[in-house]
């Protein structure tokens, strides 16, 4: 039987991800029976002593520091072009590894012969594998043999869609993406960046600009972002009127988001 190190490279993406990154490397090393696979930790620009806590993994992982912050795609791109083995294993830092977990998820990836697998999410599973339109980016097994044609993600999206994108992608071209809901790696959600109000805006904005991306990217109906944009607008009179001002600053940030890729004729 091929251990998981003659298979699989892994490839966590962090961004100021100190206070998850220690138990996320630590939940693949207590449940290892046999020796880890290369782990290559892409840094995307920390300044919250991420590179100091990595110090204490020297010989576990690999740290590849980005000089600024790529965003998430770009930042697994480089990771991927880092790994020599066929099948990698991109992640999110607030997850939850178990080895029993990923040999599981490899094992149904070779076996209905797909191109990307996802696991459930929560702990809770179902007994079932099935086709999937796209999967949460969270956690993604990609056989990078058959995605070498069709490419990597897209690094027009700095942060969300990345993963919508790649799956449809991979669907096109009539490779198979498969939700394991059988197999669980948790996924905490939240916890790869610390959240100050600048980094909300910052979020919201992306996701404003990378759902108006996707959607002029794959040629869908402009009354998709026509609906978004309204009823983004009524997020922020109805948050105007109630005093929330969060909700506001969403909702905003999103339409900017928007109105970035228009503005660039992109």
């Amino acid at each position: 039987m091929e251990h998981l190190a003659d298979q699989l490279t892994l490839v966590t993406v962090g961004y100021n991800s100190a206070e998850v990154l220690g138990p996320h490397i630590e939940s693949l090393r207590q449940s290892a029976q046999s020796p880890l696979p290369r782990w290559l930790v892409v840094d995307n620009a920390s300044s919250d002593g991420t590179v100091e806590l990595l110090e204490n993994y020297k010989g576990v992982i690999e740290l590849l520091q980005s000089p600024q912050n790529v965003g998430f795609g770009a930042a697994c791109n480089l990771g991927i072009a880092q790994a020599t083995t066929r099948y990698v294993a991109v992640l999110n830092p607030d997850t939850k590894l178990s080895e029993m977990a990923l040999q599981e998820l490899l094992f149904e990836l070779k076996a209905r012969k797909a191109a990307i697998a996802g696991p459930s999410l929560t702990a809770a599973t179902e007994d079932s594998v099935e086709k999937v339109d796209w999967l949460v980016g969270a956690v993604l097994l990609i056989d990078c043999q058959l995605m070498r044609e069709v490419g990597f993600f897209d690094e027009q999206f700095f942060l969300y869609e990345e993963d919508v994108d790649l799956c449809k992608r991979a669907n096109d071209t009539g490779l198979d993406v498969i939700l394991c809901k059988r197999i669980s790696i948790p996924h905490v959600g939240g916890g790869s960046t610390e959240r100050s109000k600048k980094i909300n805006r910052i979020v919201h904005f992306h996701k404003g600009r990378s759902y108006a991306l996707y959607v002029r990217k794959h040629g869908l109906r402009k009354s998709l972002i026509d609906n978004y944009v309204a009823k983004n607008h009524r997020r922020c009179l109805i948050a105007l009127f109630t005093f929330g001002f969060r909700r506001y600053t969403r909702a905003k940030a999103k339409l900017d988001g928007v109105k970035s890729v228009f503005a660039e004729g992109i």
